[in-house]
């Protein structure tokens, strides 16, 4: 299977510095909570990606700046619960790692390759969801770009699009 990832994420365990949120920001989360769907948008002069999590009773979005990407545990994700007729409101906790598990990874694939052969994919591992989604239709080789999202306790873990083949 030949994976090539586009955008990969991590929480990283540092204090966000304390700042008003920017308006963009905001109604970007707004929308990816509304949409399901993730997205971009500039914040603070950068681009960073809002990234839904499926969550109960209110939606979590996680803001994944992709400045530092290449940091030791990769970018620093903010999760912002969004509750219906409420603000955004930031979650001052922060998501563990992906787990380093062969047994995760395995899980990870068969989610994956479920994705491409049925459009979406859902698989838990322990405390974490993982959630595969096909974005194009498979080229005649059958690969596809496919959007993984994993999370724990209603927080984004990692985000990730690639083109993958079986």
């Amino acid at each position: 299977m030949m994976f090539r990832p586009l955008i990969l994420a991590a929480g990283v365990a540092f204090a966000a510095a304390a700042q008003a949120e920017s308006p963009d920001l905001l109604m970007a989360i707004e929308q990816a909570a509304h949409s399901g769907q993730a997205g971009e948008v500039l914040a603070y002069g950068q681009p960073v990606l809002v990234v839904p999590v499926q969550n109960r009773p209110c939606m979590t979005v996680g803001v994944v700046y992709q400045e530092g990407k290449h940091q030791r545990g990769g970018p620093r994700i903010d999760n912002y619960q969004v509750c219906q007729g409420a603000e955004p409101e930031r979650i001052n906790d922060v998501s563990p790692a992906l787990p380093d598990d062969q047994q995760f990874k395995q899980v990870t694939q068969m989610a994956i390759r479920g994705a491409l052969r049925y459009g979406a994919h859902r698989r838990d591992w322990n405390d974490y969801r993982l959630d595969t989604r096909r974005l194009s239709a498979a080229d005649s080789y059958g690969c596809a770009q496919v959007e993984t999202v994993v999370s724990t306790d209603g927080m984004l873990v990692s985000y990730n699009v690639g083109m993958l083949c079986p």
